[in-house]
């Protein structure tokens, strides 16, 4: 147990393994982003098609946010992309670039009761939600867990700053219930339901990234001593 603050504990490269070593990871670190990017840019545009060819989903009457989010999110991608075979891209500009995929992903969920003409508690019951997940794990690809934290702590923020806009803009009080029927086949609000969400997205977090910083920490110990055996 005494390793397990180490395993998520800030470290350059060249301070547990050698510098070949270190430079090695550094490349392939660039070439999981651009890996990233070329899965995030293939999603949105698998999406956009399948949104310009499948019919229209009825009910709809207010505002559709979900195209201007979509050309908005492929440009943006697209230009982080190109940025990455540029340049290895700094730490601050990757937490940024994972805020604004779940924050566009956030806003999209929550256009849906504007879409709709619905109240808020509308948009919980909508199954974008999953994509928070897919956006979590693509962090996992680069060897570096505090991405998928930030990931996972940006998509548990978000999904609960939109249960506490959809119990907080009820005027009457009737958005939240207990009878789970009702929740089913309404637009009521279950808290235990929305609860169960929130832990789900924070425990695959927290289990990605204890399983990447514990990888990481055993690979590094097993070239320090590959290393030092050699030399």
């Amino acid at each position: 147990m005494a390793r397990f603050p180490r395993l998520f504990r800030k470290q350059a490269l060249s301070e547990v393994i050698p510098a070949r070593m270190a430079e090695e990871i550094s490349r392939r670190d660039v070439a999981a982003e651009r890996l990233i990017g070329w899965v995030q840019l293939g999603v949105v545009v698998f999406f956009a098609l399948l949104y310009w060819i499948a019919p229209r989903a009825e009910g709809a009457s207010g505002f559709n946010f979900i195209p201007w989010a979509l050309a908005v999110y492929c440009l943006f991608t697209f230009w982080r992309l190109v940025q990455s075979y540029r340049r290895e891209m700094p730490n601050w500009v990757l937490n940024l670039s994972i805020i604004v995929d779940i924050l566009l992903l956030v806003g999209i969920i929550f256009s849906f009761h504007i879409q709709y003409d619905q109240p808020p508690a509308f948009y919980l019951k909508a199954p974008t939600v999953m994509y928070m997940f897919l956006f979590i794990a693509l962090r996992a690809l680069r060897l570096d867990p505090r991405f998928v934290l930030t990931a996972g702590g940006v998509a548990a923020l978000g999904w609960s700053g939109l249960v506490a806009y959809a119990v907080l803009t009820d005027p009457d009080g009737m958005v939240v219930t207990r009878n789970y029927v009702h929740y089913l086949t309404s637009n009521a609000l279950l808290v235990g339901a929305e609860l169960d969400k929130l832990i789900i997205i924070l425990a695959v977090t927290l289990l990605l990234a204890f399983g990447l910083a514990r990888a990481r920490g055993i690979f590094f110990e097993g070239s320090a001593i590959i290393w030092r055996r050699a030399n």
